[in-house]
């Protein structure tokens, strides 16, 4: 199996194989089948088929549905779903875009550029035309917080923030020199593991969205730089350790423009504003734009 011009590890019909859990069919690790397929651990199927429910669920019921976790032998599983209720989700299904899958291979394909994302264990997919969410599975990265605690957390001790700064400066850098994109990168969804002698250690999620292009733009860069919830002061820190990795110099006017387009729209959003729309539209327009950048 290839995607973009890169092929998954020769040793991948040995590390995986293909499972039916009707109405799902995907694939599963074969380092983990055996615990989730034995009778004592059917817990996640149960979680799961409650999926399958056609009643409403209120908020709160409808996050534990969407993303749970389980240990297993010592280990965490978690559990994530990708909704498919609405008309174009269908179509993206049909189109060949299923996002567990994408994800799982995404995080394959990162695995071997040598980047941290979790271990995929299990993906789902349903047919195109049913309204069953898919599901992936991915292994817990064990004594993390996301980015936005880690950052609050160092602005309240205020120490090692500069260290901080240049370590996810030279991460997302990394990550671009491989020619990733992720596309919906956010501080929710960069992990981060920190050490006693203020060493960090990275992981990126939420990665189904995730593209590799053959060419790294200023736009692409700003994209994924731009919503890290730091303060703008710290930009200087974080472009410095981003430039030392990559030798690219993010154009720093356009990022202002982004960061205060990023702004007007998330304040448009808490308002419930349908200015929020235009944000959305005008976005697309100045991606258009500054493709070629």
């Amino acid at each position: 199996m290839s995607l973009r011009g890169l092929d998954l590890p020769v040793s991948f019909a040995e590390q995986y194989r293909l499972i039916e859990l009707p109405p799902w069919g995907g694939i599963i690790d074969r380092k983990w089948e055996r615990v989730l397929t034995s009778d004592a651990k059917q817990e996640w199927r149960q979680l799961i088929n409650q999926s399958l429910s056609p009643r409403r669920f209120k908020p709160r019921e409808r996050g534990r549905r969407c993303l749970f976790s389980k240990v297993y032998e010592s280990h965490g599983i978690w559990f994530k779903s990708y909704s498919n209720v609405s008309l174009s989700q269908r179509v993206a299904r049909l189109l060949g875009r299923n996002k567990a899958a994408n994800a799982w291979r995404n995080a394959w394909f990162l695995i071997q550029c040598g980047i941290t994302t979790p271990r995929p264990v299990l993906a789902l997919n349903a047919p195109w035309w049913r309204r069953q969410p898919e599901w992936l599975a991915f292994e817990d990265f064990a004594n993390a917080q996301t980015f936005t605690r880690c950052y609050s957390n160092q602005i309240a001790s205020g120490r090692g923030m500069q260290k901080l700064l240049i370590a996810v400066g030279q991460f997302i850098g990394q990550l671009h020199e491989s020619r990733w994109w992720h596309r919906d990168l956010n501080s929710s969804n960069l992990l981060v593991r920190a050490s006693a002698d203020a060493t960090y250690e990275f992981c990126i999620v939420d990665i189904n969205r995730m593209r590799r292009t053959r060419r790294m733009n200023q736009y692409k860069r700003i994209h994924d730089l731009v919503r890290l919830g730091i303060s703008r002061s710290d930009y200087e820190t974080l472009l410095k350790a981003y430039c030392d990795a990559t030798g690219v110099v993010v154009d720093t006017s356009m990022l202002r423009r982004a960061l205060n387009h990023s702004q007007q729209l998330h304040a448009a959003r808490q308002a419930g504003s349908y200015l929020r729309w235009w944000f959305k539209v005008s976005y697309q327009l100045g991606k258009i734009r500054n493709l070629g950048t």
